[in-house]
């Protein structure tokens, strides 16, 4: 008499949880049902930092991203990437996962302050970074987008020359340091380095430069900002 008991208690409580579990999914899914809901971008796949977004990867047959129906309370709308233009152009700073949204924190332009170098460099160019402790030409005026020439004293041959004109200053200073100081929104006024964008063979001939020769940097003007003029001292 005990055994039935027993067996009729165990059917009862498996009968009562598989009621409970039952209940709670129709609750579940008319709760999403009636819930609102928002369509967002999701990746298939985990994608790594500093991954370029380009337009042939939202093609039907790309498999790279795809779209999500989710409760719009469980993300924040205003952050959460809905549309493919907020994405193409754009390179991940941060990892990408598999389904989750996309925060458009994690992403940013190809120019933005924390995408690679090596994302911004012109195809078939290098980087190249001076040491600007031997730099003392025009020392401390040098800025991002400016544009110089390389003047190289040969002790040999006792001449000066030109050894290379209008090279692109890309970087001044160093990573840290630039990120720093955006960062406090204060200007770079100290460098140790300054980096330039060149062909790889342009890059092994101003090493050598740097290890053989004394060189100076002279700064070109830019052909957008306005000529300085002196006014006349007996202008009016």
């Amino acid at each position: 008499m005990k055994k039935v008991y027993l067996i009729a208690v165990v059917f009862a409580l498996i009968a009562g949880f598989a009621t409970y579990f039952f209940a709670s999914e129709i609750d579940k899914k008319t709760t999403i049902k009636d819930a609102d809901t928002v369509e967002v971008i999701v990746p298939v796949n985990d994608m790594s930092q500093n991954s370029s977004i380009t337009e042939e990867m939202f093609a039907e047959d790309a498999g790279v991203f795809t779209k999500k129906t989710v409760v719009a309370a469980d993300v924040n709308t205003e952050t959460v990437v809905t549309e493919q233009d907020q994405l193409i152009g754009k390179v991940t700073i941060d990892p990408l996962y598999a389904g989750e949204p996309i925060n458009i924190k994690r992403i940013e332009d190809l120019d933005g302050a924390d995408v690679a170098l090596s994302l911004k460099l012109p195809k078939g160019k290098v980087a190249y970074s001076f040491n600007a402790g031997s730099v003392t030409s025009v020392d401390g005026y040098i800025n991002e987008g400016d544009k110089v020439d390389v003047l190289v004293y040969d002790g040999n041959k006792k001449k000066s020359k030109v050894a290379y004109k209008n090279l692109p200053i890309l970087r001044v200073s160093t990573a840290t340091a630039s990120k720093n100081a955006s960062a406090s929104g204060t200007a770079l006024t100290e460098y140790n380095t300054l980096t330039v964008v060149v062909t790889e063979k342009q890059a092994l001939a101003l090493y050598k430069i740097e290890n053989e020769n004394s060189f100076k940097l002279v700064l070109k003007h830019r052909n957008n900002a306005p000529v300085p003029t002196t006014k006349p001292a007996d202008a009016q």
